[in-house]
């Protein structure tokens, strides 16, 4: 199958990989002939297993068999789309290994040769590119383009990108998975449609994606058109422990978390050339690089955040690719596959707060298919301690949360009925043609199309006799659109998903950007005050209008900055994961087989005795257990006498927040008082002002045939 797979490449392609990468993987030796054949391919494995090369070497392959016989025309044949800025220079760094292996395949067996490495030409357009590169593309297209979701639509609105991007003949969109759930993923679906429309013909679409499910959902979000699965079974060794950064239960009691976590962390890197740490949190990561340091010595940790600056987070990854940084305190942002070398293992501070985000975290650590993936979870009390064991065992089931991809997204389809109009206008029925094409908007109707244009050309403002310049300009008649420079200067400036947070940047008086700060931040922060960013510290000399102008400090008194953020509530799947496992947990309580149960789960003693402890003082108070078939209603008083009601469910933020208002609403009903609510992914609480007692059957009286479905 191997040796097949590679007889649809030049001699001097197969030749390189064989000498350098031996046989192909299962991944590529089955995506390779669906690439090659032109039909629209969907690659979904595990980090590690060589999705990226299974996609580009196809098109390398062609590519240069056109140089060498002089038929490589200067124009643009690949587009290529990474959700990361600081992914699509990872790609051209990785571009080069196989160009230049088999440039020198080339020369050894034919030395007097004509070099046709330096024909096939690659550019990055990203927000970061300098206008100098950007100019440079318009005279000379790329044959391969890197860029990111947002730039695309930049493209697509102006004259000069159309024209750069109208040759195009394949599309690589990378990490499918962190976009099909997002607006974001909805706005380049959108943007990939419009693409389809302005070239010769529809483009190959070949998706890269994590392990990731339902496929038969992702492969009719990547196109419309019939879509080539390739998901070939592949067993990833795994091993993941929950560990207690305590040496004493008693330690729970004090506020020495974070001094005994570091400790635990540095002992454990001992024995390690580099590892990660995950934290949920930008603010989680400082602190957790400040406390090592302290032991391990300066330098021993850096960190790694959407906050930090480009050029901070590119110095730590190069670091940490070279094998100097022993440690690396990060966020979500180094989930993704920014190549950053060997990972011997990873840790997770915290309980993780998806299923799929810790499967691509553990992918991190063993990056190869045929090595262990280590991650070490610390939980940081008591309740954390059960719920990273319920997290590690569902992981090891493989059991992720299934995608749910947004619909009928107007705010996105709003953005693009400007950028179009910004050139040089359509009708409503070019409009209809296109949205077909794009999953998120299949079922967008005419009359929701004519809607938001009416928006779009000022009817709501007009019918309030408030003055506004339209963003386009409608003509209800004939349902034709136009723009004007307005229209062109609302799509660039506001176009994306991606929320402007009103962000402070870092600067130092010599006007050097080492990342930014939350709004609210500043707001309480006074000139002298230190803070910790990028594992460094940082005295603040002045504030200006939107900066903050720092000089390093020592760590002496410098905390570390909050960033306010959305938080992403477990999703009902992996809450009725969990309730299950909770179901057997309680059943084993009864059995007296409860600490076993928990070894199972892969906590170590000392979290197991936590866990255990927990388990038996809710046991006690509630004689239950929540499960994916029970939720749990505690009514109980507080110390000052006011009467409560906890009602203790593991079905999710999502589940539980909407559940909560409805059942402060029917708390309304029986007394006239205001009463306040608080809900997590573990259950909501209620409790009313003064002495009032909310009533038992409040979730029993919300009738499910009041419901409707959405």
């Amino acid at each position: 199958m191997s040796q097949n797979s590679l007889a649809i490449f030049d001699s001097l392609t197969a030749d390189w990989f064989r000498h350098t990468l031996g046989k192909p993987t299962a991944v590529q030796d089955a995506a390779w002939p669906a690439i090659f054949s032109g039909v629209h391919t969907l690659v979904s494995a595990p980090t590690g297993t060589g999705k990226t090369l299974s996609a580009f070497l196809v098109f390398i392959d062609r590519f240069l068999a056109e140089a060498r016989s002089g038929t490589l025309k200067e124009e643009l044949k690949l587009i290529y789309i990474s959700p990361l800025k600081s992914l699509a220079g990872d790609i051209r760094e990785n571009l080069r290994c196989p160009l230049n292996g088999i440039y020198e395949e080339e020369r050894k067996q034919n030395p007097s040769a004509e070099s046709t490495f330096s024909k096939l030409t690659i550019a990055i357009r990203t927000g970061d590119t300098p206008q100098k590169e950007r100019r440079n593309m318009i005279k000379h297209p790329p044959h391969i383009l890197i860029t990111t979701p947002e730039s695309l639509f930049l493209m697509l609105t102006s004259q000069s990108g159309k024209k750069i991007l109208c040759t195009a003949q394949t599309v690589i969109i990378d990490e499918l998975h962190a976009l099909i759930d997002s607006k974001r993923g909805a706005h380049l679906m959108l943007s990939l449609a419009r693409l389809d429309e302005l070239c010769a013909k529809p483009l190959q679409r070949v998706g890269l994606s994590a392990t990731m499910k339902p496929l038969h959902l992702a492969a009719e979000y990547l196109s419309s058109d019939p879509v080539t699965v390739i998901a070939p079974a592949m067993q990833k060794k795994v091993q993941l422990e929950v560990t207690s950064p305590w040496s004493d239960t008693r330690l729970l009691q004090k506020d020495s978390i974070w001094h005994e976590l570091a400790g635990t962390v540095v002992d454990l890197c001992k024995g390690s050339r580099s590892v990660i740490a995950f934290v949920e949190g930008r603010a989680y990561a400082e602190k957790l690089a400040y406390h090592v340091n302290q032991l391990a010595g300066e330098g021993f940790a850096r960190t790694h955040h959407g906050s930090l600056s480009k050029e901070q987070r590119f110095e730590v990854e190069n670091e940490l690719r070279n094998g100097n940084l022993r440690l690396l305190c990060a966020t979500s942002s180094m989930e993704l596959g920014i190549d950053v070398g060997d990972i011997d293992q990873v840790f997770q501070i915290g309980c993780p707060r998806s299923i799929s985000s810790t499967m691509q975290r553990l992918g991190r650590a063993g990056h190869n298919p045929d090595r262990v993936s280590v991650m070490y979870i610390f939980p940081r009390t008591a309740t954390e301690s059960l719920y990273c064991g319920l997290t590690a065992q569902v992981v090891r089931n493989g059991e992720l949360e299934d995608s749910r991809p947004p619909r009928l997204c107007l705010d996105v389809l709003a953005q693009h009925l400007v950028s179009m109009a910004a050139g040089e206008g359509y009708d409503l029925d070019d409009v209809m043609a296109i949205l077909p094409r794009a999953y998120p908007f299949k079922s967008v109707t005419r009359e929701d199309v004519k809607d938001v244009l009416c928006m779009l050309a000022g009817d709501f403002e007009h019918e309030r006799n408030i003055p506004v310049r339209p963003r386009l300009l409608y003509d209800r008649i004939h349902e034709h659109v136009e723009g004007d420079s307005y229209s062109r200067m609302l799509a660039i400036s506001v176009g994306g998903t991606i929320p402007d947070k009103g962000l402070y940047a870092v600067k130092t008086e010599n006007g050097v950007k080492l990342g930014e700060v939350d709004e609210e931040f500043v707001f309480e922060a006074r000139i002298g005050d230190k803070f910790l960013l990028g594992a460094f510290a940082w005295q603040i000399n002045s504030i200006q209008k939107d900066t903050v102008v720092v000089a390093q400090s020592s760590m002496y008194g410098a905390r570390p900055p909050f960033y306010k953020a959305e938080i992403i509530g477990r999703r009902l799947q992996t809450g009725i994961a969990f309730g299950k496992i909770l179901g057997r947990l309680s059943n084993a309580l009864e059995k007296d087989t409860l600490l076993q149960e928990l070894h199972q789960l892969g906590l170590d003693d000392t979290c197991a005795q936590i866990a255990f402890d927990l388990i038996k003082r809710q046991y006690n108070a509630t004689q239950g257990l929540p499960d994916d078939r029970t939720i749990v209603i505690e009514h109980f008083r507080d110390e000052t006498g006011t009467h409560q009601m906890m009602v203790h469910s593991v079905f999710g933020r999502q589940v539980n927040a909407p559940l909560a208002i409805l059942v402060r609403e029917a708390a309304k009903r029986h007394i006239k008082t205001n009463i306040s609510c608080f809900d997590d992914d573990d259950g909501f609480l209620l409790f009313p002002y003064g002495e009032y007692e909310l009533p038992e059957g409040l979730l029993q009286s919300i009738l499910p045939e009041t419901a409707r479905p959405i």
